[in-house]
């Protein structure tokens, strides 16, 4: 069991090592042995977790979906469900512009995208996606949420304006506010996602 612990531990440095470099030096910038040193272990431990260094990018969703999660245990549930998802994203925006570079997002994206795969960031399973769902759901049961559409229809075109204005901010390298344009924009889509009176 202590073992367990200890591994765990050392996996969880590893990724912490990982975060502040990639988001320091650069993902491209940041070699293995980077990481190495910095979370203070050794080859071994480092490939007993992961085989590359992309895979360890994949492992960084985790960092996102831990944040997301302390945020919603202290959001008001007894707000508007709109307001929540609207309440969430903006947090979602301001999060990821403050803690995480667009070129460490763009790496994070491509590395989706080249591997077609929806394993990590993207996996319809992952806290935030399910996070997005319940609230939806909720919503439509409260009738404060259009229920003409599907919670899974719903949530995608979220998740998709989402992803939208973030993959524009990692194209213009951070140019504008993530946090305030992604805001002004969810604002105009629960225009859309408001039941019809």
């Amino acid at each position: 069991m202590h073992r367990d612990k200890e591994n765990t531990d050392l996996k969880e440095e590893i990724k912490n090592a990982a975060w502040e470099l990639f988001y320091e030096k650069g993902y491209e910038e940041t070699t293995v042995n980077d990481i190495i040193e910095k979370a203070n272990t050794s080859k071994g431990g480092f490939y007993y977790y992961f085989k590359a260094k992309d895979e360890l990018l994949h492992s960084l969703y985790s960092f996102f979906d831990r944040e997301y999660e302390k945020f919603y245990e202290n959001m008001d549930k007894n707000l508007n469900s709109l307001i929540q998802l609207k309440q969430l994203s903006q947090y979602v925006s301001y999060f990821i512009e403050g803690n995480v570079s667009s070129g460490l997002l763009a790496a994070l994206y491509q590395s989706q995208l080249a591997k077609k795969r929806q394993d990590c960031f993207l996996n319809p399973d992952r806290y935030y996606n399910r996070l997005v769902r319940k609230i939806i759901t909720e919503g439509q049961a409260k009738k404060e949420i259009r229920d003409d559409l599907s919670v899974e229809e719903l949530a995608h075109h979220v998740l998709l304006l989402e992803r939208g204005i973030i993959m524009d901010w990692c194209v213009q390298n951070g140019a504008f506010s993530l946090g305030d344009f992604g805001t002004r924009n969810f604002e105009l889509y629960i225009e859309f996602m408001k039941p019809e009176k």
